[in-house]
């Protein structure tokens, strides 16, 4: 079985709108992770708040050196970003 160019390009579409979902979502996340830092920062240390959020930075990547996923993460964030190229670029053309 073969696939059209046109079946292909609706699947990237499909995939590109997918993907689109996912970095509105990412984005609610980041910003509720910030807001959550920041207030957590403020209670570790009202009087040096930046001290603190160093400190859950530095908590924040010995947590990342120790994820035995981030090699996959990053190997899928490079296909993620393969997919946004090929979608800006309008996909597959029709013959």
């Amino acid at each position: 079985m073969t696939i059209s160019d046109k079946q292909l390009g609706d699947a990237l579409q499909i995939v590109a709108e997918q993907i689109h979902a996912l970095e509105v979502s990412l984005v609610k996340l980041q910003a509720g992770l910030h807001a959550v830092k920041g207030t957590l920062a403020i209670q570790m240390n009202p009087s040096a708040p930046k001290q603190a959020l160093e400190q859950i930075q530095d908590l924040e990547d010995a947590i990342v050196k120790r994820d035995p996923n981030a090699e996959a993460r990053k190997q899928f964030s490079e296909v993620i970003e393969m997919l946004k190229i090929l979608d800006k670029h309008g996909g597959p053309k029709e013959a």
